[in-house]
C-alpha cells in the first residue's frame, strides 16, 4: 500500500468519504488550488469535485478565497484543526499528523495576502487580544469570545456579522445561520488602516454627550465621527469636532455654536494640497464656503459625503 493510499484509509477512519480524503490530502499538498485543478489532480470527477470541496469548507478543514476567479481553495491551519478533531483517534493521529504537518510546512502559507477562512467557526477567543469589537448586539461576541467588553461597541441595526480589529489582524465573524464563518486577514500593510482608526478613539469616546444635546440628531444615525484641527467659514476655530450622519454634515467648535448642513446641499468638494477639505453648501442665504483641516485624512471625509449623497438620490 502506497503511503497516499495509508492516509486516505487514516482519514476514512475518521469520517472522510473517499473523495474528501484524497482532495484534502492534495490541497494540503498543493497549498491552495481551484476546483478544476483539484479534479484533475485527484481523478475526481467534475460533478463531484464542488460537492466535496464544500464538505470540507463547512467542517472547517479547508478556506477559500471567494474573490478569485474561479474560486481557491486553501488548507487554513490542518495541524492546529486536528489536534481538536482527531483525539478520539489516538491510533491514527501521530502517523497522520506528522504527515500533514510535513506537507504544509513545505507547501508554504494558505494564501499570500494573509487571508485566511474557516467554513464552520466554533472556537473561543480572547476579548482582550482584540483593540476595537463591533458588531449590531452581543449575540456573536457572547458566542465567541471570552473576557469583558470593555473595548466591545454595540452598533446597532440588523448586520449578522462582527469584525475585530488587532493591531496587524482584521476577523469577521459571519453568521450564516446553519453555521458562522470565520474571515482573518493578516498583512503588515494592513496597520497603516488601523493607525487610522486608533486616531479616532478618544474622540469617539468623548463625543457622546455632545452629540446627545443635539436633538435634531432624533431618527439620523451617525456614520462617522473625526477631530478638526481647523475650520474657516460660517464657523471658525480650531481643534473643533466634525461627524457626518445619514443626512447631515455638523462641525462643532468648542464655545461656538453647531454648524450643521444638509448632504444633498452641498454643490462640490476638493482637497487641497495641504490636506484641507474645501466644501461649497448651497444654503438658505446663496453659496457659503467652509475650508475643514480635519484630523485624519480628508479623502476618508469626501468619499463619505459622495456616498451618501448618491444614496440620497
Amino acid at each position: 500500500m502506497s503511503k497516499q493510499s495509508d492516509l486516505v484509509d487514516k482519514l476514512k477512519l475518521l469520517g472522510f468519504s473517499e473523495y474528501g480524503s484524497r482532495a484534502f490530502l492534495e490541497i494540503v499538498k498543493l497549498g491552495k488550488a481551484s476546483a478544476p485543478e483539484l479534479a484533475k489532480a485527484t481523478k475526481i470527477p467534475q460533478a463531484k469535485i464542488y460537492g466535496v470541496l464544500e464538505e470540507l469548507y463547512n467542517k472547517g478543514f479547508v478556506g477559500k478565497d471567494e474573490d478569485t476567479k474561479p474560486v481557491i481553495y486553501f488548507a487554513d491551519k490542518p495541524i492546529k484543526r486536528f489536534k481538536d478533531f482527531i483525539k478520539q483517534f489516538s491510533d491514527a493521529s501521530t502517523s497522520l499528523s506528522d504527515a500533514l504537518e510535513r506537507s504544509y510546512e513545505t507547501a508554504g502559507g494558505a494564501h499570500e495576502y494573509g487571508f485566511h477562512s474557516i467554513g464552520n467557526f466554533t472556537e473561543k477567543l480572547r476579548a482582550e487580544d482584540y483593540i476595537y469589537i463591533f458588531s449590531s448586539d452581543e449575540s456573536l461576541f457572547n458566542r465567541f469570545f471570552q473576557g469583558n467588553k470593555f473595548n466591545f461597541y454595540a452598533t446597532g441595526g440588523d448586520s449578522d456579522a462582527l469584525v475585530a480589529f488587532a493591531r496587524h489582524r482584521l476577523i469577521a465573524l459571519i453568521d450564516k445561520g446553519d453555521r458562522v464563518q470565520f474571515v482573518s486577514i493578516e498583512d503588515p500593510l494592513f496597520s497603516l488602516a488601523i493607525d487610522q482608526l486608533m486616531a479616532l478613539s478618544s474622540i469617539n469616546r468623548s463625543l457622546t454627550s455632545e452629540m446627545n444635546d443635539i436633538q435634531e440628531l432624533e431618527g439620523e444615525k451617525i456614520l462617522y465621527i473625526d477631530s478638526v484641527r481647523d475650520v474657516v467659514g460660517p464657523v471658525i476655530g480650531q481643534n473643533g469636532t466634525l461627524w457626518i450622519s445619514n443626512k447631515r454634515l455638523f462641525v462643532k467648535i468648542p464655545g461656538g455654536t453647531t454648524y450643521a448642513r444638509p448632504i444633498p446641499a452641498i454643490e462640490s468638494s476638493i482637497i487641497h494640497p495641504d490636506g484641507r477639505l474645501e466644501i461649497t453648501v448651497k444654503g438658505s442665504e446663496g453659496i457659503e464656503k467652509v475650508v475643514i483641516l480635519p484630523e485624519s485624512d480628508s479623502r476618508i471625509i469626501l468619499n463619505l459625503l459622495e456616498y451618501v449623497k448618491k444614496n440620497k438620490k
